[in-house]
């Protein structure tokens, strides 16, 4: 009775104490999984975290090399002297490069996302462009053709384009590189003639001396022909235009021989203002006999400028282009020499010879240096003059070039390279 009153009492028996503790033992269990589970996760999280930041920076990385890559890249890509000029399969510019801006004359704002054919500029000798290699899948390596700038200047370009395609190898546009030629189509022009210059010299030199033998032998017997007629005037007169012609012959063979002949310099440095001024004088003296109305004047950058060269044929190079500047100012005029330094992309001495004469047309302004040209319907000279001049500056390693406006006067630059 005593029992029964205590089950009673407490409304649980020895059967719910049992059962509620293998409850609680079976939630205890459930609790501990969950926590290694917990565990679990909370430690598969952390990796995954640690790889996800591992990957971002791999990413970061990749973004910031594929950065510099661009970057360095797009600097080769400016820094190029070849214009770049790339379009989409449809025709539109996409790329263009500083170097194509200089050498066309159009600046990339007004060409990018514009139809090829109506930004670049007209061209002749073949029409090798990125967009006739995108409309017809043929690409071109080193074809030469001419552009026409902005400024309506004839470019010689060498072009070569290639086809730009994605990973699919699908065509997805083409590029365009060209080279300015102007420089490379002048020392084309100057080697070919320096040779032909060279071959005519030797076959000169060897005329020459076959020549002036007979010659003399002409001018000998006119001699004694004249001591024969000289007592008729009519034969006389033209006994002396047989010599008259013999010497100037003579004075052509004589002109021919020194410039085809290979002068040993004798170079040593000298002022080059004593040397300006003394062939300056030189000049007025022989102005002063018969051309008072020319002037010659002499405006030197300082009085220290010397120059290693052969004095004898640099001053025959100043008498020549001062003889040639005296004899385009047929009503006279003023000749200014000056000199100065050259400081940059080089150093070096600058001389000009400037004239207020007749001027040189353009179109014969790269033939004036050729031996036996002249712009004279009456040539007076051996037509050696400027050509003995080229060639004296060539031995010295230096340039000469003319400026000229007709009817305003020319400008001969001179350019010597300094120690």
């Amino acid at each position: 009775m005593e029992g029964a009153r205590e089950i009673s009492r407490t409304g649980t028996s020895k059967a719910d104490v049992v059962q509620f503790k293998e409850s609680f033992e079976t939630f205890n269990k459930i609790i501990n999984n969950l926590q290694r589970q917990y565990l679990s996760l909370e430690t598969e999280y952390g990796e995954q975290g640690r790889r996800l930041e591992e990957i971002n920076r791999q990413l970061r990385q990749t973004i910031s090399d594929n950065r510099e890559v661009t970057s360095f890249l797009n600097s080769i890509l400016t820094s190029l002297t070849s214009g770049v000029v790339a379009v989409d399969k449809n025709g539109l510019i996409s790329h263009f490069n500083p170097a194509a801006e200089r050498i066309t004359g159009i600046a990339a704002a007004k060409a990018l996302g514009k139809k090829y054919d109506e930004v670049m500029p007209a061209q002749t000798g073949g029409r090798y462009s990125a967009l006739d290699t995108v409309m017809s899948g043929a690409e071109f390596d080193s074809e030469e053709k001419t552009i026409i700038n902005s400024a309506g200047d004839e470019i010689p370009v060498s072009v070569s384009t290639s086809l730009l395609r994605d990973s699919d190898l699908e065509c997805r546009g083409a590029v365009e590189i060209f080279f300015d030629l102007t420089k490379i189509k002048k020392l084309e022009a100057e080697m070919n003639r320096i040779q032909t210059l060279a071959a005519l010299g030797e076959m000169a030199a060897t005329v020459a001396h076959e020549v002036r033998n007979p010659l003399g032998g002409i001018g000998g017997f006119a001699c004694l022909l004249r001591r024969e007629v000289e007592d008729d005037e009519s034969k006389l007169k033209w006994v002396d235009k047989i010599i008259a012609g013999v010497e100037s012959l003579n004075r052509t063979v004589t002109a021919l021989l020194d410039y085809t002949r290979r002068d040993q310099l004798n170079l040593r440095k000298v002022s080059l203002t004593r040397l300006i001024e003394d062939s300056a004088e030189y000049e007025r003296a022989n102005e002063e006999a018969g051309r008072p109305d020319i002037a010659i004047d002499v405006e030197i950058e300082n009085d220290d400028l010397r120059v290693t060269c052969d004095s004898h044929l640099m001053r025959q190079v100043l008498l020549n282009l001062l003889r040639n500047s005296r004899e385009a100012m047929p009503g006279g005029g003023r000749v200014v020499l000056r000199a100065g330094r050259v400081d940059e992309p080089e150093t070096g001495i600058w001389i000009t010879i400037e004239d207020t004469g007749e001027g040189v047309p353009e179109d014969i302004r790269d033939k004036i240096f050729r031996p036996f040209f002249s712009t004279k319907t009456e040539r007076s000279g051996s037509g050696l003059g400027l050509a003995c001049v080229w060639k004296i500056i060539q031995s010295h390693q230096g340039t000469i070039t003319v400026d000229s406006e007709v009817g305003r006067g020319t400008v001969f630059t001179i350019v010597l390279p300094s120690d």
